[in-house]
């Protein structure tokens, strides 16, 4: 085959009247699914930092300020500053464009499938990216990721037109080309990847007769682009990187990655390998040579391991969202096996409908998407505390310790109760302590969000100790403390000091106490001690210290103590506590904790009380990312 026909004589015939049928009811249920009750979806920790960064009334500060210290791209949050600034901060409003753009990448996807190989493949590729809970997620949250994939798809309808379109080039075409490959590359810098990436590949495929149209599309992308040149330098050099706030990637992140886009479902993970595998079955499968398929499956590799490599040798950066712009097209070519005729109506019908109803039910019951997205910790610790404000009044006050305190103070300042406070990341524990010394209630409302510092719950815990009420959403809880027992209250502390005792003026060590990790429970995530003690002069030096020693060698695996910053406990009853996080460098297996008050002060105290407070492992704490079981 000579060059210039390369890939053009796979275009598709004619489509009938069913597909079309079928593909509107797919991008049906895709809507239902990522509009239901949209302006009830509450706003999660990424879309308010965007939020808070677009509150500025002057272009200069929002570049400066909003969107050089992200690490995107300027693209959404520009927009964001445009759109926030005629709806305001509503839910619907703000979230509104994002779906929709998630509700038109269904039809792209069919669309590009269509293009590379025929109608079934865009069908069944469309339907399973209507149900995945990995787009309906993203399509529900106003950042950047289904922006990044909505115009990586349409930049591949242009692409494809280009290089493979019978007819020649139009202007609108490459018009099309350049606006949706810059959008793509303003939208998130793995969508700049994806397209660069595209652009690139199709240099493999271009005939003689459309270079010009090609590159001239390409520098005009590149132009559209480059007021962005200056903020991809600031992040990318000058700041010295784009993440840096994620875990290491685990070895096992495809696989897993692969699940969570299949709702962790064996029914849906099943039924989508049957059916991949089905023109084989059938013996219908799709015979041709298609390159395309090695440039798609291309572009996830790289796309993977740009990610994975920059990850450990940089900063982590490789999140499934890392993912979003590449992989639709690996999803197509998993179902390229399939020609127009390899199925009947019927059996095509069929076909879509297991596909839906597989995603569709396993999304709901399954994941419980629409349980843990439209109740999250911002929102529903606001209402929380509503309900306890109404059932004990005087008795109970509220703390909150949050990452972002306006985050917290949106949706509490939508509730009537008076008697509460918010910890950002910026506020030291010590606030916290002395905030509760100098309010002394009965109870205490407490609530914390984006993983807090177990620290926070356990000195919530010390000086609070009896669990009424609990609940867990997605990185967020909610608890009610009591400082006596009370109908149904649970003690939290395990006491480790059977009498008080004391230090004397000029003592800095004195009792230590052992946990043997082996006779916790396996399902243990952190582990927290806290003293309670009375003194009578001003501490400013005193600590709680955690150690990890290995029980056979007795060798110390890690040491901790309180901070020191901004500790200063005034005279009366206060709590000082540490706590530690398990994990596969800190292991529970074959290890003890020893625990101890460091007197650094010297002056006199007395500990009345010293125990051991642990969580476990929620699975809903992760549950929109990771397996509820």
């Amino acid at each position: 085959m000579e060059r210039k026909h390369h890939l053009r004589k796979i275009r598709n015939k004619t489509s009938n009247k069913l597909d079309y049928i079928l593909l509107g009811i797919i991008i049906a249920v895709a809507a239902v699914l990522r509009l239901w009750k949209l302006g009830q979806v509450p706003f999660m920790h990424d879309e308010f930092s965007a939020l808070i960064r677009t509150d500025f009334d002057n272009l200069h500060d929002l570049v400066t300020k909003g969107i050089i210290a992200d690490t995107h791209p300027a693209g959404v949050q520009f927009f964001l500053f445009l759109w926030a600034k005629i709806f305001g901060w509503s839910e619907f409003w703000i979230k509104l464009p994002f779906a929709l753009m998630g509700i038109a990448s269904i039809y792209l996807v069919f669309k590009v499938g269509k293009q590379w190989f025929n109608n079934k493949v865009g069908l069944l590729a469309a339907a399973f990216f209507a149900v995945s809970q990995f787009t309906v997620f993203y399509s529900q949250l106003a950042r950047p990721y289904i922006a990044g994939m909505f115009f990586v798809l349409l930049f591949a309808v242009f692409w494809n037109k280009i290089l493979f379109d019978v007819k020649k080039p139009s202007l609108g075409t490459c018009i099309g080309f350049a606006v949706a490959a810059a959008l793509a590359a303003l939208a998130h810098s793995f969508s700049t990847a994806q397209a660069g990436l595209m652009f690139l590949t199709g240099l493999f495929f271009l005939p003689k007769e459309r270079r010009k149209a090609y590159w001239l599309s390409g520098v005009g992308a590149l132009a559209l682009y480059s007021p962005n040149f200056p903020i991809f330098y600031h992040q990318l050099i000058e700041e010295g990187g784009i993440g840096g706030w994620l875990a290491m990637p685990k070895s096992t992140f495809l696989i897993d990655f692969v699940q969570y886009t299949m709702n962790y479902s064996p029914l849906f993970i099943f039924a989508t390998g049957i059916i991949i595998i089905l023109p084989i079955i059938l013996q219908r499968r799709q015979k041709r040579s298609y390159p395309i398929r090695w440039a798609a499956a291309a572009w996830f590799i790289i796309a993977f391991g740009m990610a994975y490599i920059y990850s450990l040798l940089r900063e982590p950066i490789l999140q499934q969202s890392t993912m979003i712009f590449s992989y639709p097209f690996l999803v197509i070519i998993a179902f390229s096996l399939f020609k127009n005729n390899t199925m009947t109506k019927l059996q095509t019908i069929a076909v879509v409908a297991v596909i839906l109803f597989a995603g569709t039910s396993t999304l709901i019951t399954t994941r419980g998407h629409y349980e843990f997205m439209y109740h999250q910790g911002f929102d529903q610790i606001a209402a929380k505390m509503q309900d306890d404000s109404k059932q004990y009044g005087e008795k109970i006050h509220f703390a909150t310790r949050s990452e972002i305190g306006t985050a917290s103070e949106f949706y509490q300042a939508q509730t009537d109760v008076k008697d509460r406070i918010i910890f950002d990341r910026y506020e030291h524990l010590n606030n916290f302590t002395k905030w509760m010394h100098d309010n002394p209630k009965e109870m205490l409302g407490f609530g914390w969000t984006d993983y807090s510092p177990p620290i926070w719950e356990t000195t919530a815990v010390g000086k609070y100790p009896y669990l009424v009420y609990t609940k867990d959403w997605f990185t967020s809880r909610y608890l009610t403390l009591s400082k006596q027992p009370c109908e149904n209250s649970v003690n939290l502390l395990t006491d480790l000091n059977e009498a008080a005792f004391g230090y004397v003026e000029g003592q800095e060590w004195n009792m230590n106490f052992v946990i043997p990790c082996d006779s916790l429970d396996t399902d243990i995530e952190a582990l927290g001690v806290v003293a309670n003690i009375h003194h009578a002069d001003t501490l400013a030096r005193c600590t709680m210290v955690i150690e990890l020693h290995e029980t056979t060698t007795d060798s110390l695996l890690f040491w901790h103590s309180s901070d020191l910053e901004g500790c200063v406990l005034l005279p009366g009853d206060n709590v000082i506590a540490d706590a530690i996080v398990f994990s596969e460098a800190l292991p529970m297996q074959g290890t003890y904790i020893k625990a101890y008050l460091w007197n650094q002060d010297k002056k006199p105290l007395t500990v009345n009380k010293i125990g051991y407070h642990t969580t476990k492992r929620s699975p809903v704490l992760t549950g929109l990312y990771e397996p509820l079981n």
